[in-house]
């Protein structure tokens, strides 16, 4: 059990170090996650021993360069996420909007990948890698879409829900609707719940057993998404077909060694 209970703070610990506050030290570790200070040493110093931190001088932790060998692990394998770029530059190609691949972690939105579109009034969206309540997002929606409704009782909806523009859902009731919605229609929509003035629809990228694995999206300002809505909802429905198409295929095929797969370049969406 106390095993079992290391290992479940190694996420929140870990997600203490960002761009923005990439360095750390033993007391603010135990503030921040609730434990006592030689507990938050013994488990930094565990994550140093595995290389997934490193200790700098005066007692201070960063990220390790295991990270970095992860991630190179990770784009030597087929993923989502080299499917989809081509289909993301090409839909964006087609409606000269933006568009976006998200997938669902720890109950929130991250974005992996997006193109942005060529308009001249256009919507540029977060970088890749941030994260975005799933609530007011049309990709955050589409995926808590395929999640059992305890799971988002138990993880989503324990909470206030955070209110972001007038239009964002904060009644568990209705997002829950919503979400019924979404299954039933194979899409999900940000009516301008994350950004004022900014739509999105999304929909589901499937795996070759059938599971719900990514979402895709495209985004405009309300003045073009709205008219336009209909013709947007159709394009992401088939676009994210044809990834699922493409994902399923690729797993079936062996690696080539050293080959790198492509990483393009996230907004609510």
């Amino acid at each position: 059990m106390a095993a079992l209970q290391t290992i479940q703070k190694i996420g929140p610990v870990l997600d203490l170090f960002t761009v923005s506050r990439p360095e750390w030290g033993v007391s603010e570790v135990a503030a921040q996650i609730n434990v006592p200070r030689s507990s938050a040493h013994a488990l930094l110093a565990s994550l140093v021993d595995i290389g997934l931190l490193q200790c700098r001088s005066r007692g201070r932790y960063r990220i390790g360069w295991r990270i970095i060998e992860l991630n190179q692990t990770l784009q030597g394998t087929v993923d989502v996420k080299s499917c989809a770029s081509p289909v993301l530059q090409a839909l964006s190609d087609e409606y000269g909007e933006t568009t976006h691949l998200a997938i669902l972690e720890r109950y929130r939105v991250f974005y992996v990948d997006k193109v942005v579109g060529n308009h001249i009034i256009n919507i540029t969206g977060a970088r890749v890698g941030a994260h975005l309540d799933a609530h007011c997002s049309a990709v955050g929606k589409v995926l808590l879409a395929h999640c059992h409704s305890d799971e988002i009782e138990r993880n989503v909806t324990n909470k206030p829900l955070r209110r972001l523009t007038a239009a964002t859902v904060t009644d568990p009731a209705a997002l829950q609707a919503e979400l019924r919605t979404a299954l039933r229609n194979g899409c999900a929509y940000d009516n301008g719940e994350a950004a004022p003035e900014v739509h999105c629809v999304a929909a589901p990228i499937r795996d070759g057993m059938g599971a719900v694995v990514a979402a895709i999206s495209i985004t405009a300002p309300s003045s073009r998404f709205l008219p336009a809505r209909n013709e947007y909802r159709r394009a992401v429905i088939a676009a994210a077909a044809t990834v699922s198409k493409s994902l399923a295929t690729s797993a079936d095929k062996p690696l080539e060694p050293g080959l790198d797969n492509p990483t393009l370049h996230v907004v609510a969406g």
